[in-house]
């Protein structure tokens, strides 16, 4: 399987909208609320006015997508990364995480969130330096925060 990396464009907005609800359901499902879930072409089309978006293709198809917003002192939010369930476990996510940091070159600190519950994605996101540094509830989700300084 070939995976590669690319600007996301708005003519992909419907694709990747039904990637983040494919992506994020389960969360929705566990959760009652998941701000990655119930994306619309115009929720996908306004995210890329605020972050840099990527597409992930895989068997020609966009199987995931990744959001960033650069923040002051080069400094970059991950604000998802995700890949569709028929596609997950296959090392796409390593070569997102890989992929992150020779598009962002000049970051100081990367930083994410996500429920503390999700031990797989901790387990991940460790794996790439991340470290948990405070937990939080959004709405009725508790959420950890990482960040990873380089």
């Amino acid at each position: 399987m070939r995976i590669s990396i690319k600007n996301a464009h708005n003519v992909d907005a419907k694709q990747l909208a039904e990637v983040f609800n494919l992506s994020f359901y389960n969360d929705y499902v566990k959760y009652g609320e998941c701000p990655g879930y119930n994306k619309t072409e115009e929720d996908i089309l306004m995210g890329m006015t605020e972050y840099a978006v990527f597409k992930i293709i895989a068997d020609g198809k966009i199987v995931g997508a990744i959001s960033v917003c650069e923040k002051p002192n080069n400094n970059y939010f991950l604000g998802a990364l995700c890949v569709i369930p028929s596609y997950a476990n296959k090392g796409i996510g390593q070569i997102a995480m890989r992929f992150l940091d020779t598009e962002f070159p000049d970051a100081t600190c990367w930083a994410l969130e996500t429920p503390t519950d999700k031990v797989q994605n901790h387990y991940f996101y460790k794996k790439f330096g991340y470290i948990a540094t405070k937990e939080y509830f959004d709405g009725s989700v508790l959420i950890s925060y990482f960040q990873r300084q380089l």
